[in-house]
């Protein structure tokens, strides 16, 4: 058994009341903080990563193309245009000799903005100084009667002037070729014309030749 001074001791019972000091006050400091204090942070963190997105929804294409007509510099390119586009990160014009202009809702490097390019039942821009126009049937980002306008920018890849020998348009998620090149919708049976083939006609009616005339009018004799 081991014997202690007092100082020893008395030194020991300081030690051990500045622990629990310390502990009831650590607890103390713990109870203080709400509870829901780490939840409102996953909060403010969810509600920052939803305001992201749908920030970046909002600057993704969807547009509705029909019976679309393309122009460059007044001249038409390409004809009946069908396209149902779907949040899509931007959209493509080509033309020989020129390259690829690629358009896009939100900033783009080395990009040109082109106020309110989608006006209603058209799209308009310019790319390296030539004019590029689609126009559709109906307001190409609304299917409302209300003229739907927005801005776009325009970069112009010169690297593809090679691509084709016609115009091309299309769009995807990529701002570097190769880039997508859909076809148009094909269009819907109803709007085929199409051709009925009747039916043969009776026996009864048909012409007969002179030797089968000539034949049942000598056997009546």
């Amino acid at each position: 058994m081991f014997h202690f001074s007092p100082k020893i001791m008395t030194t020991l019972a300081l030690v051990a009341a500045l622990s629990a000091g310390m502990a009831s006050q650590a607890q103390t400091q713990a109870q203080l903080v709400p509870a829901s204090a780490s939840s409102r942070s996953n909060h403010s963190l969810a509600q920052r990563n939803t305001t992201w997105h749908d920030t970046a929804q909002s600057h993704l294409i969807t547009a509705h193309v029909r019976n679309g007509v393309l122009t460059i510099d007044g001249m038409v390119g390409k004809v009946q245009l069908n396209y149902d586009i779907e949040h899509a990160g931007f959209m493509y014009f080509f033309v020989p000799g020129v390259g690829t202009a690629v358009v896009s809702m939100s900033p783009l490097a080395d990009a040109v903005k082109m106020p309110d390019a989608f006006d209603g039942d058209k799209l308009a821009f310019t790319a390296g100084g030539h004019s590029f126009e689609l126009s559709s049937e109906g307001n190409l980002l609304s299917k409302k009667k209300k003229l739907a306008k927005a801005d776009v920018y325009v970069r112009l890849d010169s690297a593809t002037v090679a691509l084709g020998r016609y115009p091309q348009m299309g769009y995807g998620d990529t701002t570097e070729p190769p880039y997508a090149w859909p076809l148009s919708e094909v269009a819907p049976q109803e709007k085929v014309d199409y051709v009925v083939t009747p039916p043969p006609m009776p026996k009864s009616v048909l012409p007969r030749t002179v030797e089968t005339a000539s034949a049942g009018s000598q056997g009546s004799h």
